[in-house]
């Protein structure tokens, strides 16, 4: 990154920033996913091969941010990631490390802990309580920001009221409008697989990767009735 961020190195690489990095960070996620959700699809190092592509992004933006004010690299992303597992997780690293659970073997525990050590941060720092989805990134799929709204409210005990609030919007005069049996139905099924500690967006990606694996050449490349729609209309009326 020195090399090519510096003053003899690659023009566009001198041209880019944290917000034009942004889509390259997300596709190389989307990369990384695909491999992970079908390996029988891809060659024995692809995992290997996108996860360095996932690192060169991180890279990028660390170098980056050398040139911001206050300045920060990719040391500094280490010692934040190190603080931050060592601080949530005292059943390894504490000094009286053997204290810190009733049963270091009690996921359910380690779960807990780490949400309590998140709390107790958030309240040093002088913040307010969550809401419901705050926090979560808007730009998540819909179905993995429904199971962490779901495992925040069974972490607190409170899922009931979650699933509440959601009976009480599919009550509205315009749910018919906007699918609200369907979306409740989803919701059900987000809650049955946080139950289990499966991600419902996983899930479907990897079932999705699977059955187009096993389906034909024809089926893969049969025209969709409904695509060029838009394009023609488009034509039609330029």
């Amino acid at each position: 990154m020195e090399a090519l961020r510096g003053p003899d190195g690659d023009a566009w690489t001198h041209q880019q920033t944290h917000a034009s990095l942004a889509r390259y960070l997300l596709e190389e996620t989307h990369e990384v996913l695909e491999v992970i959700d079908d390996p029988a699809g891809h060659g024995p190092g692809a995992l290997a091969d996108e996860l360095g592509d996932l690192l060169f992004q991180i890279l990028f933006h660390a170098r980056v941010g050398q040139e911001q004010e206050p300045a920060w690299d990719v040391d500094d992303v280490a010692l934040a990631f190190v603080a931050k597992m060592e601080r949530r997780n005292p059943h390894v690293f504490a000094e009286r490390a053997e204290e810190a659970l009733e049963d270091p073997s009690d996921v359910e525990q380690i779960i807990a802990q780490w949400h309590a050590v998140k709390a107790a941060e958030r309240a040093a720092a002088g913040a307010r309580e969550k809401g419901w989805l705050e926090g979560i990134p808007a730009a998540l799929p819909a179905l993995q920001r429904a199971a962490k709204a779901v495992h925040r409210a069974r972490s607190a005990g409170r899922l009931a009221e979650l699933l509440e609030a959601a009976d009480g919007a599919c009550g509205d005069e315009d749910a018919e409008d906007w699918g609200g049996d369907v979306g409740r139905a989803l919701l059900d099924l987000v809650v049955a697989a946080e139950s289990r500690d499966v991600d419902p967006e996983s899930a479907l990606r990897a079932l999705l990767a699977r059955t187009g694996s096993r389906l034909g050449p024809a089926a893969r490349g049969g025209e969709d009735p409904e695509a060029g729609t838009g394009d023609r209309t488009a034509g039609a009326t330029a």
